[in-house]
């Protein structure tokens, strides 16, 4: 046995002596501020503590010191006494959770609050309590290299929440790593957040203003809406007896303009994850599907209690979930057919009727300068002198074959019509073909890209443009034979990857 390899305690007759080995502060500190947190969760995270806390109010203000952006996150939650201030200031806090909690692992103040600025200071009162004081900066921290924090005993805040008796002010100043430094901007986007994130409570007793504004409850389900369909509501088992639960939707068609307005989209299509009634993920897929027009009206809301977070994989930030696989092949089972249909549906409002789609504009002026494109030169096959028998071409070129062209036709007086029709989802793009003098372009409805183009409908420029560049592409088939080397196939597919 190799003498220099270390024993184990175990193996070891000698007790082994434990020592301290505290991380560096320092460098502790800097990876800590690259967890991922982002300016509006960071934020977010710190709501969460307030709702922990049992507040029916709470308010975010942003305000901008002309040097700093300053935020602050006041509550009138139950607050907190000196002891519970101090342990809530630390890296890994053992304040008593459960599981029905927002937060987590108790690291929610500290790790949020860094991830967004420098200095955290907290006012805190419970009711009947005196008004405790404390908080860090990184500054300090750094320049000693060791976790530093004060607390102490201070004067209320003359106004605000805490002045009615209890609560708790947090107030986040240095902020040198907000995504928008504009304060009524960000103000304004944080707001819509709060109000999707915590749609339930919303919808129950607690309220959140940001700058003086309610936050309004947003459900990505659109359930208030009596065109949305609940088309499954159901409980998906987990693991030891745990369920989740899961509900899916179709979304009413408003139209193209309506849809817009309404967010009905391809980037919120998609699965939303609740913990605790908290949304922690948006806009989904799992790989069930592939983001696409098609599917824009698909929506899901998966939602699971806090006793499921070591079985789902819930991370500290609450940002997002691992769920075992056997959990997943039980939701996809549950939805993936609830998905083809939903894609099935989006086709068939992409295949609109000849008309809705104006192609007038190209039709006319193409028409109008048909006289001006170019007719291709004939191509003559080129031959050489009789050679005498048994001699051998040189490799010139001149000796090459060139195919005969015997079915060019003249462009003057042509004109152009565009149809569309329904030829798979697998067919290119479009389809040409000549009738006398009119060509016709055919569009296929049930190409992934007609529905780019519906999209655009309503902009005669749009769909003007794609009609002179498919024009383009589509004459060129007709005067050039196939046998010259154009691939008709790859024609559709570079047109559909320039476009898209």
């Amino acid at each position: 046995m190799d003498s220099t390899r270390p024993h184990s305690a175990r193996q070891s007759s000698t007790p082994v002596q434990l020592i301290d080995n505290p991380p560096n502060p320092r460098r502790t500190i800097e990876a800590l501020r690259e967890m991922g947190y982002d300016s509006y969760s960071s934020v977010l995270d710190l709501i969460d503590n307030s709702i922990d806390a049992h507040a029916s109010e709470i308010h975010v203000n942003v305000l901008d010191l002309s040097d700093d952006i300053v935020i602050t996150i006041e509550d009138n939650g139950c607050g907190m006494d000196e002891e519970t201030l101090s342990e809530a200031l630390r890296l890994g806090s053992e304040t008593e959770r459960e599981t029905a909690d927002l937060g987590k692992f108790g690291m929610g103040l500290v790790t949020a609050s860094i991830g967004l600025s420098r200095k955290i200071e907290v006012y805190t009162k419970e009711e009947e309590g005196a008004t405790c004081y404390g908080g860090f900066d990184l500054d300090q921290i750094i320049d000693e290299n060791r976790f530093v924090k004060w607390i102490q005993q201070a004067e209320a805040p003359g106004k605000g929440l805490l002045a009615s008796g209890k609560g708790t002010v947090v107030r986040l100043s240095k902020t040198d790593r907000i995504s928008n430094r504009d304060a009524a901007t960000f103000g304004n986007t944080l707001r819509k957040k709060v109000g999707q994130t915590f749609r339930k409570f919303l919808k129950t007793e607690v309220r959140i203003e940001v700058n003086r504004k309610p936050a309004e409850p947003v459900d990505p389900l659109m359930l208030n809406d009596p065109k949305t369909k609940l088309i499954l509501e159901t409980e998906i088992e987990v693991a030891d007896g745990g369920t989740a639960t899961l509900r899916v939707v179709d979304l009413p068609d408003l139209g193209q303009a309506g849809n817009k307005v309404a967010g009905i989209i391809p980037q919120n299509s998609g699965f939303y994850i609740l913990r605790n009634n908290r949304e922690i993920m948006e806009a989904v897929t799992f790989d069930f599907y592939k983001k696409h027009p098609d599917f824009s009206h698909f929506r899901a809301e998966l939602a699971f209690d806090g006793s499921l977070d070591t079985v789902f994989h819930t991370d500290v930030k609450k940002m997002s979930i691992n769920p075992p696989q056997g959990f997943m092949d039980r939701l996809r089972q549950a939805t993936q057919a609830l998905i083809t249909e939903s894609g099935r549906q989006g086709r068939q409002r992409a295949n609109v009727a000849k008309g809705e789609v104006d192609h007038s504009v190209a039709e006319s002026n193409i028409t109008r300068r048909a006289p001006l494109i170019p007719k291709p030169k004939a191509l003559v096959e080129k031959r050489n002198k009789k050679k005498s028998r048994g001699t051998h071409p040189r490799g010139n070129g001149d000796n090459l074959r060139t195919p005969h062209i015997t079915n060019l036709k003249t462009v003057s007086g042509m004109k152009v019509v565009f149809n569309e029709g329904d030829y798979g989802q697998e067919s290119p793009f479009y389809h040409v073909k000549q009738e006398g003098r009119t060509i016709i372009v055919t569009y296929n409805r049930e190409h992934p890209f007609w529905r780019e183009l519906v999209e655009h409908a309503l902009e005669p420029k749009f769909v003007a443009t794609v009609d002179y560049l498919v024009f383009a592409l589509a004459n060129a088939e007709l005067l050039v034979p196939e046998p010259m080397g154009i691939v008709k196939p790859n024609v559709n597919s570079t047109l559909v990857g320039l476009l898209v």
